[in-house]
């Protein structure tokens, strides 16, 4: 194990980084990257599904982009394979990889990389030998995404198996949560853990299902929009014609009222009832709930 700080703490992050190879394990409470992190050190898995790349952050309830900004958080959702964990007691900082482990004061943020004095302490892993240092570290770690964490984002990568089993080719990734938005407007979400999804899906591209009617492709896109459109929890009203709808202030009207409205899509057009209370008031499409409403919704959605 190694003491660090200085150059010596900033080239041993960077490389942990750089030169993960199965995965890269980062627990940051702020995360904020600056051109050297997103096109040298971050830039070699962009285009890597091999590589898992596991982000914890936490702090700011309130409001995550004073942790995380939304142009950093955008970023990392590019990558093929990553997993974006919230743990709002997070404090540590933590970089790892499969032969690295580093425990630091230092955040993933460009400032405290160029000016801040930080110190760390660093471990390989042994392959003959346990290193205690090594293993407890990341241990607590992914122990801390299990149990503290709220996963709000996971892009899998998906493979299809060589013939006779030798070796698999990567053909795209998919995304299978996206609490983005929601975490982003301070909404309540549930805890879903991270050991709710596999590392890699594996698909058969060789087997095609039996292709469907044009009339019957349309019918379930139809009917996929109305499911998107509608929610098992109504607590709102359509502004034009009352009917129950998800509170979302930015769908304030029912599928076939968009539809209406998606015409000329004018957004200050008059409607008729509040998206919240659903009594008769003067609202729109950009301000769809009445003040009284407005006020007592205003810290729980983005307006």
């Amino acid at each position: 194990m190694k003491f660090l700080t200085g150059k010596e703490l900033e080239n041993e992050i960077n490389d942990t980084i750089f030169y993960a190879e199965r995965y890269l394990l980062i627990l940051s409470p702020f995360i904020q990257l600056d051109d050297y992190f997103k096109n040298e050190i971050f830039k070699s898995h962009l285009n890597n599904s091999q590589v898992q790349i596991i982000l914890g952050f936490g702090k700011n309830e309130q409001n995550i982009q004073k942790s995380f900004k939304k142009q950093d958080i955008d970023y990392f959702t590019q990558f093929p394979n990553i997993t974006i964990v919230y743990i709002p007691k997070l404090h540590g900082k933590y970089y790892g990889n499969e032969k690295k482990s580093i425990v630091t004061s230092m955040n993933l943020i460009d400032y405290s990389f160029i000016n801040n004095i930080e110190f760390g302490a660093s471990a390989d892993r042994k392959i003959l030998a346990s290193n205690t240092f090594f293993e407890d570290s990341q241990n607590k770690c992914f122990e801390t995404l299990e149990d503290e964490g709220f996963t709000i984002f996971v892009k899998r990568p998906k493979f299809k198996k060589k013939l006779f089993g030798l070796g698999k080719d990567y053909v795209g990734s998919e995304i299978e949560l996206d609490l983005l938005d929601n975490i982003s407007r301070g909404q309540e979400i549930e805890r879903i853990k991270i050991s709710s999804f596999r590392n890699e899906k594996y698909v058969n591209s060789g087997i095609k299902g039996i292709r469907i009617d044009r009339k019957d492709f349309n019918n379930q896109q139809t009917e996929k929009e109305e499911e998107d459109f509608s929610n098992d929890t109504h607590n709102g009203h359509c502004i034009r014609c009352k009917t129950e709808i998800y509170l979302d202030p930015d769908r304030p009207l029912c599928l076939d009222c968009f539809r209406t409205w998606n015409q000329y899509a004018d957004e200050y057009y008059p409607e008729n009832y509040c998206i919240s209370c659903g009594e008769k008031n003067e609202v729109n499409f950009s301000k769809p709930a009445c003040y009284t409403c407005y006020k007592k919704l205003e810290n729980k959605y983005v307006w």
